[in-house]
């Protein structure tokens, strides 16, 4: 079974409207919807860059910038994600009740929200690590998957199905490498867990 949304809800008032994850849209009611890789970087782009890093939701350019001013605004929103996850996810259990006296449970959960923050900032540092239209690449892409597909575009590619048409440049084969996961990948390995958890 593959983890994905349909009708994502805010959780509800118990929980602090100051969490990196609320306020970033990647909060549910549903215990069962995670967010994806390609999720999460996309709304780290939005918290760092509303309005767009490199392309606005629109696709429309946005002012040149440095890239390295781009990755340290990146950087600090994946450090705000990462100190605010322990709060976020203490009151996700408390708001579930299958979560709330499960440890193991809860552990699988904690093993996958980790992995997805490791995942993602180390893709986002490869691609800010190469050229600059690599980079932009990222972002690009995230952008034109949403535009394509507002309902799936977060999920993993189906086999058999067709893809999103790419334009004929590297950059963007590159981002897609790194948005998409990975057979080795820890995100996979964990999502795998909580398949066996939702079962």
């Amino acid at each position: 079974m593959y983890l994905s949304r349909t009708q994502p809800t805010a959780m509800s008032h118990h929980t602090s409207s100051n969490d990196w994850w609320q306020r970033n849209h990647l909060a549910y009611w549903n215990y069962a919807v995670f967010p994806t890789k390609k999720e999460l970087i996309y709304r780290i782009f939005r918290a760092a860059y509303p309005q767009g890093a490199f392309v606005d939701d629109n696709l429309n350019l946005a002012e040149l910038r440095d890239k390295d001013v781009i990755w340290s605004r990146l950087q600090e929103q994946i450090r705000k994600a990462t100190f605010d996850l322990s709060d976020f996810l203490t009151g996700l259990f408390e708001e579930e009740p299958p979560l709330r006296f499960d440890v193991e449970k809860q552990q699988i959960i904690r093993d996958y929200y980790k992995a997805l923050l490791r995942e993602a900032e180390s893709d986002l540092f490869v691609s800010q690590n190469g050229r600059y239209f690599e980079f932009r690449c990222m972002e690009e892409l995230l952008v034109r998957y949403r535009k394509a597909d507002p309902k799936t575009w977060m999920k993993e590619p189906e086999q058999g199905k067709p893809r999103l048409p790419l334009p004929r440049v590297d950059g963007f084969k590159f981002a897609q490498e790194h948005l998409d996961l990975r057979d080795t990948s820890d995100v996979k390995y964990h999502q795998r867990g909580l398949n066996r958890l939702l079962e």
